[in-house]
């Protein structure tokens, strides 16, 4: 019980607001020496509860992103949010995904491909930062904006250009007022498509989205898609039971 506990204090050492901690800070917080808190980190490291980044510090690693899926499908959300999402993307012949933010970054816990010659760029599992495609920036519509500073920060954010930083907050602001998102392939290459979150507002859940190729992304296309996953994510908010949703 005694190691369970050291990796249970080593764990909860980090959080939204600082999920990237180095060795010292680990120990500090997990009340270990760094020896102890090394040794156990790389355990974790080796069946995937944490990773180690290209400048030696810790973060949450991919296995407890898939336990969290693995959460939200025991509450049926994910299930019946794909089986609803299916028939639009039939209807539009595009590709659907279900994705959970994670921090400043969306998770990718669900997928169909599309009928047509065309595949999603992101793999189950995958993440992304939260501004760069129509999920995270779904999510982001549904905060405040003290909330959206927060995860829109840190040095991947501040390598974008202003122009293209301005061009996102703005896609926020009219994700906010219409109901969804859209992604017109800027981060993704060849990949557009639109999106809306899962969640009250204020505490997004989830996203729901429907994929296409850049060259099918017409306006009209745009809008129709983005209107019918709006009105899917406000029925399935609505009637289901969700971390964070009142009845």
């Amino acid at each position: 019980m005694q190691v369970v506990d050291r990796v249970g204090a080593l764990l909860a050492a980090f959080s939204q607001e600082e999920p990237v901690l180095g060795l010292a800070e680990c120990a500090e917080r997990a009340q270990l020496s760094k020896s102890s808190a090394h040794r156990l980190l790389s355990g974790l490291a080796e069946i995937g509860m944490v990773e180690r980044d290209p400048d030696g510090n810790w973060q949450i690693g991919e296995l407890p992103l898939r336990l969290a899926a693995i959460r939200l499908s025991h509450r049926n959300m994910r299930r019946d949010a794909m089986t609803a999402l299916a028939p639009l993307g039939r209807r539009f012949d595009a590709a659907t995904a279900f994705s959970v933010p994670n921090g400043d970054e969306m998770v990718y816990v669900e997928r169909t491909d599309s009928r047509l010659p065309f595949a999603p760029s992101a793999r189950l599992g995958s993440t992304a930062p939260i501004w760069e495609g129509a999920s995270g920036r779904a999510v982001l519509a549904r905060l405040d904006p003290a909330q959206r500073r927060e995860l829109c920060a840190g040095p991947r954010w501040s390598a974008l250009s202003d122009e293209v930083r301005a061009r996102i907050a703005d896609d926020v602001e009219q994700s906010a007022e219409r109901g969804y998102s859209a992604d017109r392939g800027e981060f993704f290459d060849g990949i557009a498509g639109v999106a809306s979150a899962l969640g009250r507002r204020g505490e997004p859940v989830a996203a729901l989205s429907l994929i296409v190729s850049v060259e099918r992304m017409s306006p009209e296309l745009e809008r129709e898609m983005g209107r019918a996953v709006a009105e899917l994510a406000r029925e399935i908010t609505g009637k289901a039971t969700l971390p964070g949703v009142s009845r």
